[in-house]
């Protein structure tokens, strides 16, 4: 697509010219020419825009701000840069009640601590790790080949437990699972395989497969396991008071989440 300036075309509506200068009825098109001396008579009379301070400047690197404001407080653990995706593998998990009245219980525990609801429910299954853009589509190929041949399972949520990232950044609280272990190192093996194609890290060594439900930030951790017994009797009570089906998940496929871009990947 041209800008108006790019166009060394004169577009007058409504004038006389002959067929051939006439793209089609009732536009006139005179050409332009670049004999030299020759100018548009008009030309005076157009103000040019003036060049963008970025375009000036020796310094053509710009150096993108992370404003953990904007987030809730999170804040990146490696810088955004123009190519690289964010990118992710997991097991999604659908919000229901059973857990949005867990999440309040936990809320009502820890009132000394600003706890905030996980945004969307899952089980990692991969760190988030770097891909460039044209490693994208053969990532995804990858995995989609090695999923083939992995059988659906069913995951089984047992109790509480506190976690905090690598960097000290943010504290988590997470239902552990109780069945479904195997199938989940399983996946996990595959999935190294795919990461080392790419010479990307794998997941974590004897990993503690879970599902973050709560989240604050900063380093709670000691805090937040004080309060393990009391918050694991009030999750028995709530597997009691719900029905199962809040408590499980049935997986029959994974998804990959690289920048604004989903691939959905299904068991057998």
């Amino acid at each position: 697509m041209h800008s108006k300036g790019a166009l060394n075309l004169l577009i007058d509506y409504g004038g006389d010219s002959s067929d051939e200068d006439n793209p089609g009825p009732g536009i006139s098109v005179k050409r332009l020419h670049e004999t030299e001396g020759e100018e548009f008579e008009n030309s005076k009379k157009v103000k040019r825009l003036p060049v963008p301070n970025i375009f000036l400047s020796d310094d053509k690197t710009t150096e993108s701000f992370d404003d953990p404001l904007l987030h809730s407080g999170k804040l990146r653990t490696f810088p955004h840069e123009r190519g690289n995706w964010a990118t992710y593998v997991y097991i999604p998990y659908e919000e229901n009640e059973g857990i949005n009245e867990l999440i309040d219980v936990i809320r009502k525990c820890t009132h000394d601590v600003d706890i905030k609801k996980t945004d969307n429910f899952h089980i990692s299954l991969t760190k988030t790790i770097v891909l460039k853009h044209h490693w994208i589509s053969l990532f995804a190929n990858s995995i989609r080949t090695k999923m083939a041949c992995i059988k659906k399972f069913m995951i089984l949520f047992d109790s509480l437990k506190v976690y905090c990232n690598e960097e000290r950044t943010r504290t988590f609280i997470g239902l552990q699972i109780k069945t479904g272990y195997d199938s989940l190192l399983k996946l996990v093996e595959s999935l190294d395989k795919c990461l080392s194609e790419f010479n990307l890290p794998p997941f974590y060594e004897n990993p503690s497969f879970h599902m973050s439900i709560a989240w604050c930030v900063g380093d709670f951790e000691e805090e937040l396991k004080s309060l393990l017994p009391q918050l694991n009797r009030q999750l028995h009570e709530l597997m009691d008071d719900f029905s199962q089906e809040n408590w499980y998940i049935y997986v029959q496929y994974l998804l990959c989440k690289t920048g604004n871009k989903y691939f959905q990947f299904y068991l057998t």
